[in-house]
């Protein structure tokens, strides 16, 4: 029995390249310090928890179904990453 398969799949793969656009952890622990003391200080909710991507941190709320993203600078010199406009 002669199967004929016509499912067309959009598969986007980059190479990751080098560091040099990510931020680096440091730079990430102090994003969250500095966010979650500005909620604190605005009387806001801490998230649920938090995820490092490569160029953010990304906050989670699960009752409101709600993420807020930081953008994470590029060091000074570093070219930005692709994925810095992607989120």
């Amino acid at each position: 029995m002669a199967q004929d398969w016509h499912d067309y799949v959009l598969i986007r793969h980059r190479e990751r390249g080098d560091a040099a656009g990510m931020a680096t952890l440091a730079k990430k622990i102090e994003s969250e310090k500095r966010m979650r003391e500005f909620l604190d200080e605005h009387g806001l909710p801490q998230p649920d928890f938090v995820e490092y991507g490569f160029t953010c941190i990304r906050l989670f709320y699960n009752s409101s179904k709600t993420v807020v993203v930081v953008d994470i600078d590029a060091p000074e010199g570093a070219e930005p990453s692709p994925d810095a406009g992607a989120a």
